[in-house]
């Protein structure tokens, strides 16, 4: 694993900016997927790795790459949570199975699978992003569903750490997908004594979106 930075619409992010961010999260009554994730952690514990507190475990679904959240007013983000609610009717809540673990060349991910429900999601949050904020907001053709673990804040040898994730078990969890988070999105440079610096994330929240109609 290298040393993972984050990026917006293909530069280095500017450490503490934000942007807003569309991503699914686990709830309390998933706790089959929250003890794969502690289990995970153990297995991490002595890498270079920053790993993702419980609170901000997520799924990627989309990124509004249109410009920084800061730059997006209150009756723009209006308008794109409209749009949101209005797609979001056309699909009900599913569930995804996520596992097994990966280590990965930013650190370690939960795999997810299968893919139609997640993929059928995020093309509904970029209508809704055409719609709401134009064609730049797409900044990427987007990869396999995975929830994050952590990142990596320096080089290592990941084969080791593969093994030790393998040997976690049971190595998959289901998790309910019936909602989608907006969030506002940041990240931060922290200072490191060798020079380095270890990148993390927080956000704030901006709206919770049902799926479905019910």
């Amino acid at each position: 694993m290298k040393s993972f930075t984050p990026t917006f619409r293909g530069q280095d992010w500017e450490s503490g900016a934000g942007a807003l961010h569309l991503y699914v999260r686990p709830d309390e009554a998933d706790t089959e997927f929250h003890d794969l994730v502690a289990a995970c952690r153990e297995a991490l514990d002595g890498y270079p790795v920053w790993c993702v507190p419980d609170d901000l475990v997520h799924i990627t679904v989309e990124m509004d790459a249109s410009a920084p959240s800061s730059d997006i007013g209150a009756a723009e983000r209006t308008r794109l949570i409209t749009a949101l609610k209005g797609e979001l009717k056309h699909i009900e809540p599913f569930t995804v199975l996520c596992g097994s673990p990966l280590a990965n060349r930013a650190g370690a991910v939960l795999d997810t699978h299968p893919d139609q429900g997640l993929v059928a999601l995020r093309n509904l949050t970029r209508r809704a992003l055409w719609e709401a904020r134009d064609t730049s907001a797409i900044a990427h053709e987007g990869g396999r569903g995975h929830a994050s673990l952590g990142y990596a804040f320096d080089s290592a040898d990941s084969d080791p750490l593969q093994s030790a994730l393998r040997r976690i078990s049971p190595s998959h969890a289901p998790l309910t997908v019936s909602r989608l988070h907006l969030l506002d999105v940041r990240w931060t440079a922290h200072p490191r004594a060798d020079g380095g610096v270890r990148w993390e994330m927080d956000w704030d929240p901006v709206a919770v979106l049902p799926l479905g109609t019910s």
